[in-house]
């Protein structure tokens, strides 16, 4: 259009090298062309910049073969998660991704081949969209991402963006209901890092509190489902039943608390402080000194 439509007898191209567009015109004189993954983005983003739409639909089908033909080494995998990364945040084009989650996908144990590693490498700076890209991929298993994310709290010294994003999949945190040992895990460097948590940072406690408690609702009423439960379940039980204490004085109720095999005074501070009101944390608290 640009030469028949606009008169164009000459056209200035700054923004790509000089090899790429000197491919990009062989393949507009020849009707073809050949790609290779080395140059892969730059003819992607010029058969897009210039609305060339069956080059567009060759790189589609190029992009494809790469993902098909993948190795299963990590850094192939992640060149190939950044490029599709690129083509939805720059090309505004979200059909890359699409092709490789759905080839990831079909990976057996992609979760600890790539995607734990992926996250632990990139938690720091990756967006909420691209870890429910991640997490799409993980078909279930989510057990090495909750170690990377464990990790990644403990190294941060905190919650951050990539903690809520992959909590915000509720079948992340059904995994890591069902694995008590990681949530006692989990729940003792949320509770570690307690001075710095935030509103938001609390509200993902407290789902994770009622996820355990839902759980614990439905595996007893369950005659055939075992569960393991965490050490914190004691606790939340007997703060929420309140009635169980309604007869038995302030001391009392922490004596009661402290008695429950594996929970510490340390413990029941950060619960009261997590999870309680003001007045119930008022009488936990007052009472404390006199039997430590």
């Amino acid at each position: 259009r640009m030469f028949t439509e606009y008169r164009q007898s000459r056209v200035e191209i700054k923004d790509f090298p000089k090899d790429v567009v000197v491919m990009f015109l062989e393949g507009l004189y020849c009707g073809d062309i050949d790609l290779e993954q080395s140059h892969f983005r730059e003819i992607n983003k010029i058969s897009h910049a210039f609305k060339v739409r069956w080059m567009s639909e060759k790189c589609t089908a190029a992009f494809t073969r790469f993902c098909e033909s993948c190795s299963q080494d990590f850094r192939d995998m992640a060149l190939l998660f950044d490029e599709a990364v690129y083509s939805e945040t720059t090309l505004k084009c979200g059909h890359l991704m699409e092709i490789l989650i759905t080839t990831f996908s079909r990976i057996e144990n992609v979760s600890e081949l790539f995607v734990e590693q992926y996250l632990r490498e990139n938690g720091t700076v990756i967006t909420p969209a691209n870890v429910e890209h991640l997490l799409g991929m993980c078909h279930g298993g989510y057990i090495p991402v909750l170690r990377a994310v464990k990790d990644h709290i403990q190294m941060e010294e905190g919650v951050t963006a990539t903690v809520h994003a992959v909590f915000s999949s509720t079948e992340v945190v059904q995994c890591l209901v069902n694995d008590s040992q990681l949530y006692d895990d989990m729940m003792d460097l949320l509770f570690k890092r307690f001075d710095h948590l935030n509103e938001k940072d609390l509200e993902l406690v407290k789902t994770l509190n009622k996820a355990l408690r839902h759980q614990d609702g439905a595996s007893s009423s369950t005659c055939d489902v075992t569960v393991s439960v965490p050490r914190y379940t004691a606790i939340q039980n007997l703060f929420h039943d309140w009635k169980l204490f309604k007869d038995i004085p302030d001391e009392g109720i922490v004596i009661a608390l402290l008695e429950v095999p594996g929970i510490s005074t340390f413990m029941v501070i950060e619960y009261a402080y997590m999870f309680c009101n003001d007045t119930r944390r008022r009488q936990i608290l007052e009472n404390l000194p006199s039997i430590c």
